[in-house]
């Protein structure tokens, strides 16, 4: 109903338009004058020269033909009056007939307006339905525009959310890294936490039947680094435990782990197979390090750390023995004096 009631005010605009203008009624009126003194001069025409029949007949073609430019140029009220006009001549001829004593020349006369009218009737109708089907087509062509811009409003929403999807997938990813990062660092130090290293020890162990691999954990607890935390603030210590983490990185090895247990507690994973000898070396470079001044806050702060050692396979077989071994190995040195390394194998 809405479509339809849509159609029907399009309609009636168009004929508005075409004809409450001034210049187009003006016209209209012009031409329905000019129609109607040709259609009676024809008229008068057929009547004086119905005995020539084929003057007669072009006269008639001239009534039709007035007939239709009425319909055609001046629209509702042109078929109306071509339709009055061809009554009232039909009705006049029919009566000159009947007055006339049956006078059968004159019947063409009524047949001929008769015709007429059903010829502009027809033109009337198939005009119309054409209008409307002209209407129709530029509703649908309209909805068709309307249905476009819906469709381009909708694409581009569809384009803005997946816009917004790629920025939440990729916040999201971030996230998931951020998160990875947190589970398996230490924050303070950016150093592997205890979860990575345990992983990277399995891993290690599980790898080495077939590799035949060997490798050694250092156990690194700082001495007296508690002391400094209680007197100086948990601020300054902080900053000790970050300055003492980027100088033990200068000196390991790309190919080796060093991580940070908790506390005052690292640990370094030694991934290449070095001898007894080799170990305490590298290990003892970084003991020495570490008894070298930190300047922290314009303070001057001193701190030396105990090491324990433990090899793979020899000490023990999987993370948990060779963590413990470590452990007991550091906790030897700090029963010999502290800043030293200790084997867990070494009888002192």
């Amino acid at each position: 109903m809405e479509r339809i009631k849509k159609i029907t005010d399009l309609k009636k605009n168009y004929f508005e338009n075409k004809t409450t203008s001034p210049e187009s009624k003006v016209a209209s009126r012009i031409k329905v004058v000019i129609c109607l003194i040709l259609y009676f001069t024809a008229i008068v025409l057929e009547l004086r020269l119905s005995a020539t029949t084929s003057i007669a007949g072009v006269v008639a073609q001239l009534q039709v033909m007035v007939s239709v430019y009425l319909v055609v140029a001046v629209r509702d009220k042109g078929y109306q009056i071509a339709v009055a006009i061809n009554i009232l001549v039909a009705l006049i001829v029919a009566f000159i007939v009947v007055i006339g004593a049956g006078n059968l020349s004159a019947i063409p006369g009524v047949i001929v307006p008769i015709c007429t009218i059903i010829t502009i009737s027809i033109i009337t109708f198939y005009e119309k339905g054409f209008e409307s089907k002209l209407v129709e087509a530029t509703e649908q062509k309209k909805e068709l525009s309307n249905l476009y811009d819906e469709l381009a409003s909708t694409e581009k929403k569809i384009l803005q959310q997946n816009v917004k999807l790629k920025e939440l997938n990729r916040k999201m990813k971030q996230r998931e890294v951020r998160l990875n990062y947190l589970a398996f660092t230490d924050v303070l130090t950016g150093l592997p936490n205890r979860e990575m290293l345990i992983n990277k020890l399995d891993s290690l162990v599980e790898r080495s039947p077939e590799q035949h691999q060997h490798f050694a954990v250092v156990f690194i607890d700082l001495d007296n680094y508690k002391k400094i935390n209680d007197y100086k603030g948990h601020y300054i210590g902080d900053l000790l435990m970050k300055a003492i983490a980027d100088r033990i990185k200068k000196i390991v090895f790309q190919q080796d782990m060093l991580g940070r247990l908790g506390g005052d507690e690292f640990t370094l994973i030694i991934q290449r197979d070095l001898s007894e000898t080799e170990i305490f070396a590298y290990v003892e470079k970084i003991r020495t390090a570490l008894l070298e001044t930190f300047v922290i806050e314009n303070m001057d702060l001193h701190i030396s750390a105990s090491f324990g050692v433990a090899r793979y396979p020899q000490d023990g077989i999987n993370a948990v023995e060779l963590l413990n071994y470590s452990d007991i190995a550091m906790y030897k040195a700090k029963e010999f004096g502290k800043n030293r390394v200790q084997f867990i194998n070494e009888r002192v």
